[in-house]
């Protein structure tokens, strides 16, 4: 093994699943009922007792990992490691300024232990997206891959990744400037539902209007059929906030559509459901290249 890899807490893996991939992580942190948390969820337990605190009326928010935190999480992967190189996964930079404290705190770490090298990935994604990321890391990791040639693959390998999701409370993104407070009326009324991506800026873009959630299911039916170039034995890493009939009902039409593709299923963390409210669903895959819509 030549390099170390390492994540924030975006991937939304359980982080007992991460310790024992070896994996070190930091933790975003997001701050409700005016008590600030640590995003270190292992249970499906944790993500649903946030959930139940959104639906009755919890506004959480977000901050980011600052420099300090960053350059003392660095040190102490390093401290008494015989590896001392690490490829750091980071939370899109088109949604937080985290990838900016990120590379600081790199620069810091690598002039204070001298040898050492921290390489900073911007994965340009979030949730399940940035974890296919941290997926294909550990394939890199554990194939002896040096870690310059491993974070030149994950650069690549992120250019690919398709997010799409639904969101199903309007006044959420309204919250967060993404809609007007019209538009959030409206769309409530008429049962719009706003299908976005993450694109190749790493930001957030609503790219479909769809009549309700069967509407938005064929939609990504249709994105798949359009983006996915392994239809065979591709994976869809499918994501919900609370949305457990919607990704249930998304996952057999998956089932349906392309039977022999591989689904891993998992939960949108605080961090970004802070943003996108309960009833979200998605999933990302690896596709022929991001979306370029603004």
């Amino acid at each position: 093994m030549q390099f170390i890899l390492t994540t924030d807490t975006s991937c939304d893996s359980f982080k007992t699943d991460l310790d024992k991939a070896g994996v070190p992580w930091i933790p975003l942190t997001f701050t409700i009922d005016g008590n600030t948390n640590d995003d270190n969820f292992s249970s499906d337990g944790e993500y649903q007792a946030f959930y139940d605190k959104i639906a009755v009326g919890a506004k959480p928010t977000t901050s980011q990992i600052n420099t300090f935190a960053h350059e003392e999480f660095f040190t102490k992967v390093l401290e008494g490691n015989k590896i001392k190189n690490i490829v750091h996964l980071v939370l899109s930079g088109g949604l937080s300024d985290t990838i900016n404290s990120a590379k600081l705190a790199a620069e810091n770490t690598m002039k204070k232990i001298i040898g050492c090298k921290v390489i900073i990935v911007d994965t340009i994604s979030a949730t399940r997206g940035h974890q296919i990321l941290v997926d294909k890391g550990i394939e890199l990791r554990d194939k002896d891959v040096s870690a310059n040639d491993a974070a030149a693959s994950l650069e690549q390998v992120k250019q690919s990744i398709m997010h799409l999701f639904m969101v199903d409370d309007l006044h959420h993104l309204k919250r967060g400037g993404r809609v007007s407070g019209a538009s959030a009326f409206f769309g409530t009324l008429l049962k719009i539902k706003p299908c976005l991506t993450i694109n190749h800026e790493g930001k957030l873009a609503v790219i479909k209007k769809a009549k309700g959630a069967k509407g938005a299911m064929n939609f990504f039916v249709d994105m798949i059929k359009e983006h996915m170039p392994d239809k065979e034995n591709g994976t869809f890493y499918l994501v919900n906030a609370n949305a457990h009939k919607y990704v249930d009902e998304f996952s057999d039409r998956l089932k349906t559509e392309f039977p022999n593709c591989k689904q891993v299923k998992g939960w949108i963390g605080p961090v970004i459901g802070a943003h996108t409210g309960s009833g979200t669903f998605g999933l990302a895959f690896v596709g022929k290249t991001r979306l370029t819509n603004k």
